[in-house]
Formats: structure tokens, C-alpha cells, sequence
């Protein structure tokens, strides 16, 4: 079927390195000041021949009120003065270098300036609306059925009027009791699934498909046929076979082992019997997170002792494996063996969460809104205030001209506007200028992309609708500092801190990985630092019981390689043995630490009792005993590097010190600490 589902992807990495590298160092403290007033605005210290007013200092020092609730004690005050000092210091680097005038740079900032005034093109009471509104809706889950008939954003009336006397008749025919929904779904529907699941989609919530469809299925009751409503795939028809309360969100572990696509013979009843045996550890008692860790084949939940992420009963998992979590009945509880396309799985219950409180949730229905089809509504009512406050005036007669002169290369997106003599007539004014047909022209040009549609009018109206709203948002956009000032202040943090980083990134993180020779006198130099305790070379079998841990060890004698080792004792059982080499330290592993309680440097292997699991043992191949010794550079490279990186951030501000010198008017800062301190 069309994709009715929506996903989008944000890389936001960068915008989190950046808040990192500029707040980390700037925001130490939280509780709300106000701003010095101006004519009380002394400086509290120059650099160079640039100063620092004591409310820009002030701001920066009380910046993220999550960091620290408590009053700044004059020790804290002096601690952020010298992180700012230093912030300004490199900040002024860059712009003296003229970072901020590079292509690259000016790029970059028009990137993040458009993520920045994101919030300001939006309408906080129609935000507020959608919030509520979605908020009821999460609180239950809907399974429809849906017959679709494809309609083009971009078709010809005639089209779009063919296409809905089309749904009409299938719908009078379903009401009428012709027909009934599902073989309609099968005899009429476009989308394509329809032949083989009748049109029913199965269970969805808010969020999951697009906001039209979404907002049918919850407004209709069930049963019911919906009225003819169309989204950007065409005209649709819904029927809401049910509609529960929403069951909550699970979170729960797993052991999972894979089935190969295409197995060789045999191969599949091996992962049953080994599921099986593993089933019936922990119903002997053995702990779930070790059995995970031991044998699951899901490496990503390994690392979290098989915790998965919060899922619940409308998120994209086999549904096998959906039922199976939520019919454990309590936390802790653990399911028997379920079967899925993925392969085997053993699910254990952590919790079950409902719908959280409106209050704790808020914030995150406004970030999926801001990236839903239904955030429209905000665009919408912001580009209708922009028209009243820029007084926008259209002058439609124009855009019948420009409709009448463009040719059927619109539709093949070859379009190519030429200039004419009418080039300058106005299709609109926007805060008293004019747009004209060159404007928009050059607009269709470049935005300009092969359709279905025969309508060169239903193709043009839409990018002219499109390019007033853009032309309206980028107007209101640009204008920004001077109407906004909270964005103009948080545009400034961005663009120094991207310098920021941009600086510390040459200056220091990409040095220290690229100036090899200087990583190598560096390591040279400071050897004593980066040593290596005694270590043994090991691997260490952990053994079901003692007469498995007694074969290892013979094994082990007669010269076997791990792999040999393990095939021979896991014949009759796959949970008899499993191995881990390393070359390990004092302190890196419980059972590798045997080896360092006794002498055992001329010995093959050791065997003694697993205290974490009674019934197991565990044995010990020991290969070489590797005495005390410095590491070699690759062995130490991401602590040498780290270390290497802080030697040139401290002579980079150094001699930043001597180039801008900073002088500190301590009256100022005596008088600031004791007003923050009362």
C-alpha cells in the first residue's frame, strides 16, 4: 500500500557537540537573575581591546538552570570567570581569522539558523490545541479497514472530480448494502495491498499514520463508514473495526536466537534445542541477564543484559512477539520459548508503563508535531499573522496572466522561465514590495519536477501557493533579530559556538590525530604514564559441571584449540561450555583473577568452583604469562591522544593570553559576587 506511515530523520550530532563544547564549559549555574540594567552595566574585564559587560557575563553564568540550583559561591564565580575568559579569548581567535566569512562556515549557520527559528514559526495556540488533541488520542488504539482512490496533489480538476465521483459511487454502494466494505476494499481499492488484507491495516495509534487518516479513524465510531475525506495519496474511505484503550509501554529483556533465512538441514531443530535447554535454566533458577549475555544473538541487547527499547502493542515487532511480552502478567515474569520471522525468543517482563500525565508528556507530543503533517496548521496560522503584520496584499487577475502564458513543460519538469516584457508585474506585496512574475518564474524554474498531471493550471496554482508561503515565512524568518530578541541572543550563542568548535577542532581535537610525529615525542616523553601491569594470555571456559570442566581441562592438556575444545564437549548438549580469550590484568575479570592469587606461570590451565552459579565450574587455559611493561603507542593511542589533546589546549591558551591580554576590574567583580551571594 502507500506509505500512510511518516518517518523522519534528524541528525542533530553536531548541534549536540556544539551545545556540549559552548555550555559545558559556560553554563555551571541556574537560579533566574535579571539582567543588569543598562546604565548600571559596568565591564568586568577587557581582552585585548574588547570588553565584557557584566549582564553579558551575568546571562552566561546563570544560563541552564538544570546544572545547579544553589547560589553561586565566590569560589564558583571565580571558576566560571576564568572558563568565560577563555571561551572570548577563542572565540575572538576565530574571527580574527576570519573564520566566520568562509563559504564552509556561512553554510553551516544557514543550516542552523533554520533549525533555530523553527519555534518562531509557530503558533502557541493552535500548538496547544494539537498537544491536547493528541494527548486523548495516544490514550487508545484503532484498527481500520480503508479503501483508497489515488488522486495527485498536482491531478486536473476534471481528474480529481472523476476520482471522487468514483469513491462516492463505491460508498453509496456500501451504504446501500450492496456490497460489503472488505470485498469492496478487494474489487475497488487502489492500494495495492487491498487484495490480499480486505484494506485492514491492523492496529495504529497517533503518530503512525498521516494526520488525516489518523484523525477520521478517531472522530468516526466504530463500525461506522467514514465520509469521503482525501490526504496526498488521493480519496479515501475508512471503517474503524476497533478501538481499545491503549495498553502502555513495555519495556522488556529478551534472549534471541537467530534462524538463518536459509538453513541447512538440521540446522533449525539445533536453535529449538538449544532455546530450549536455555528455557530451562531459567525455570532451574539461573539469572536471566547472564544466560543473555552467554548465548543471545542479539549483540545490541547484550550490551544492556538484553533490554530492548520501549515498545508497545501498535510499534513494528511480529506481532508474536508483541502478544507473548504483553501476556506476562507482572514484572519479572518470563515467557516460554516464541517463535517470529527473526528467529527464537525468550521475553522477560521489566515493566509496563500506561499513559504517562499530560504535564510529562507535553514536550515530547511537541516535538513529534513539530515533524508530523499536522505542524501545517501552525505554518498556516503563522503565515496568516505574517500577512496582517506585513500588510500582504495578492493581486489574483496576475496570476491568471502567468497561468495563461506558461506551456506544458511544467508538467514534464522542463520548465524554463524566459524573460518577457511583463517580467515586473506583480503577483503579490509583501511589506509594500512587489513579486513579480520574474520572481515566481524563476521560483517554478528551479523548483520545478516531472508529474502525472495533465493540468498545467492545478500544477502552477500549487507552486504558486507554495512560493507565497515560502516567500512569506522567509521574509518573516530573515527579520527575525530585530523583532525577536531571545532568537537574535540565542542565534549569537550558536554562531560563536560552531566557531568554537570549528577553532578547538583545528587547533587541537583533528592535531591531535593528524600530527603523528608530535602523538609519537609526546608518547615518548611520558612513557612512565602508560604501562601495563602483569598480565596473563588466557582464555577461560565456563562449564555446566564439574565432568564437562574435567574434559576442557584434558583437552586443554593434549594441546586443543578453543574452537576444537567447545564442538567436542557441546555434542550432547550447546549449553555445556562457552569460552572468552583475552589478555587479561588484575581486576578485568573475577575468574582471570585466580591466576594472580597463586603462582601459576608454568601451569596449562586451573579448575576451580564458579561462585556465581554453584552447579558450574570453570576452567582457566593459561598461554603465557606476560610480565609488567610500558604499552606500545597503538595499544595506548585513544588515552595518549586524549592526554596529547590537553597539552595543546593548555599551550593553545597560553599564548591566546599573550596575543589578547585580559585585565579583570575586581570592584566590578567584588561588587557582583556579593549581590549573587544574597
Amino acid at each position: 500500500m502507500p506509505n500512510l506511515k511518516k518517518t523522519q530523520i534528524y541528525d542533530m550530532n553536531k548541534i549536540v557537540i556544539i551545545a556540549c563544547v559552548l555550555f559545558s564549559a559556560l553554563s555551571a549555574f541556574s537560579q533566574a537573575k535579571k539582567p543588569v540594567p543598562p546604565a548600571k552595566d559596568p565591564v568586568i574585564f577587557t581582552y585585548g581591546k574588547n570588553k565584557v559587560l557584566l549582564s553579558e557575563f551575568e546571562k552566561g553564568l546563570f544560563k541552564n538552570n538544570h546544572i545547579q540550583k544553589d547560589k553561586p559561591t565566590p569560589e564558583k564565580v571565580d571558576e566560571y570567570l576564568e572558563l568565560y575568559k577563555k571561551f572570548k579569548l577563542k572565540v575572538q581567535d576565530a574571527y580574527d581569522m576570519g573564520m566566520d566569512t568562509t563559504d564552509s562556515y556561512r553554510k553551516e549557520m544557514s543550516t542552523y539558523r533554520k533549525q533555530l527559528a523553527k519555534p518562531y514559526l509557530t503558533d502557541k495556540a493552535v500548538t496547544d490545541q494539537l498537544v491536547e488533541e493528541a494527548y486523548e488520542r495516544m490514550k487508545y488504539e484503532f484498527n481500520s479497514t480503508h479503501i483508497l482512490i489515488l488522486v495527485n496533489p498536482d491531478d486536473a480538476p476534471a481528474d480529481t472530480l472523476a476520482a471522487f465521483k468514483k469513491i462516492s459511487n463505491i460508498r453509496k454502494e456500501i451504504m446501500d448494502g450492496t456490497i460489503d466494505f472488505a470485498n469492496a476494499a478487494v474489487n475497488y481499492s487502489e492500494d495495492p495491498s487491498a487484495k490480499d488484507n480486505k484494506g485492514e491495516l491492523g492496529y495504529f495509534t497517533v503518530f503512525q499514520l498521516v494526520y488525516p487518516y489518523e484523525s477520521m479513524a478517531y472522530n468516526i465510531p466504530v463500525n461506522q463508514v467514514s465520509p469521503i475525506f482525501r490526504t496526498d495519496y488521493g480519496y479515501h474511505i475508512i471503517k474503524v473495526l476497533d478501538r481499545r484503550p491503549a495498553k502502555g509501554e513495555m519495556r522488556a529483556s529478551q534472549i534471541m536466537l537467530q534462524i538463518n533465512p536459509t538453513p541447512l538441514p538440521g540446522e533449525e531443530e539445533d536453535v529449538k534445542k538449544k532455546i530450549d535447554e536455555i528455557y530451562k535454566k531459567i525455570q532451574a533458577g539461573e539469572k536471566f541477564e547472564d544466560l543473555v549475555v552467554r548465548f543471545s544473538d542479539d549483540q545490541s541487547a547484550v550490551r544492556t543484559k538484553g533490554e530492548m527499547n520501549p515498545f508497545t502493542m501498535t510499534s513494528r515487532l511480529p506481532q508474536e512477539f508483541k502478544d507473548a511480552a504483553f501476556a506476562l502478567s507482572k514484572n519479572g515474569d518470563v515467557s516460554a520459548p516464541v517463535k517470529t520471522s527473526f528467529g527464537w525468543h525468550i521475553i522477560k517482563r521489566i515493566e509496563l508503563k500506561p499513559i504517562g500525565e499530560f504535564n510529562d508528556l507535553k514536550n515530547s507530543i511537541s516535538t513529534k508535531i513539530s515533524r508530523d503533517s499536522r505542524s501545517q496548521k501552525n505554518t498556516i496560522a503563522v503565515v496568516n499573522e505574517v500577512k496582517k503584520q506585513y500588510q500582504f496584499k495578492e493581486i489574483p487577475a496576475s496570476l491568471s496572466g502567468f497561468i495563461a502564458q506558461s506551456d506544458s513543460n511544467v508538467l514534464q519538469g522542463t520548465y524554463s522561465y524566459k524573460t518577457a516584457k511583463n517580467d515586473n508585474t506583480p503577483l503579490f506585496f509583501l511589506d509594500k514590495k512587489p513579486y513579480t512574475y520574474f520572481d515566481f518564474g524563476t521560483y517554478l524554474s528551479q523548483n520545478n519536477t516531472q508529474t502525472e498531471s495533465k493540468s498545467v493550471e492545478a500544477v502552477v496554482k500549487n507552486k504558486y501557493k507554495e512560493f507565497v508561503e515560502q516567500t512569506i515565512l522567509g521574509y518573516y524568518e530573515k527579520n527575525l533579530e530585530k523583532t525577536k530578541p531571545a532568537f537574535a541572543s540565542l542565534y549569537k550563542e550558536y554562531k560563536e559556538g560552531i566557531l568554537l568548535f570549528n577553532l578547538t577542532n583545528q587547533k587541537v581535537w583533528a592535531k591531535s590525530i593528524e600530527d603523528t610525529t608530535g602523538l609519537k615525542n609526546y608518547y615518548d616523553q611520558n612513557k612512565e604514564k602508560y604501562k601495563w601491569s602483569d598480565r596473563y594470555d588466557a582464555t577461560i571456559f565456563n562449564c555446566s559441571d564439574k565432568a564437562v570442566a574435567e574434559s576442557v581441562s584434558k583437552y586443554i592438556e593434549k594441546g586443543f584449540s578453543v574452537d576444537s575444545i567447545l564442538k567436542l564437549v557441546n555434542a550432547s548438549n550447546p549449553l555445556n561450555a562457552t569460552a572468552k580469550h583475552g589478555k587479561f590484568e588484575k581486576g578485568d575479570n573475577d575468574y582471570a583473577d585466580k591466576l594472580f592469587e597463586g603462582n601459576y606461570k608454568d601451569s596449562k590451565s586451573i579448575m576451580f568452583n564458579d561462585t556465581k552459579a554453584p552447579t558450574n565450574y570453570i576452567v582457566v587455559a593459561i598461554y603465557k604469562f606476560i610480565p609488567a611493561g610500558y604499552k606500545q603507542l597503538e595499544e595506548a593511542r585513544g588515552p595518549i591522544a586524549s592526554d596529547y589533546q590537553e597539552k595543546l589546549e593548555t599551550e593553545w591558551i597560553k599564548s591566546l593570553m599573550k596575543k589578547y591580554p585580559v585585565v579583570v576590574n575586581q570592584k566590578t567583580l567584588a561588587d557582583f559576587k556579593a549581590r549573587v551571594a544574597q
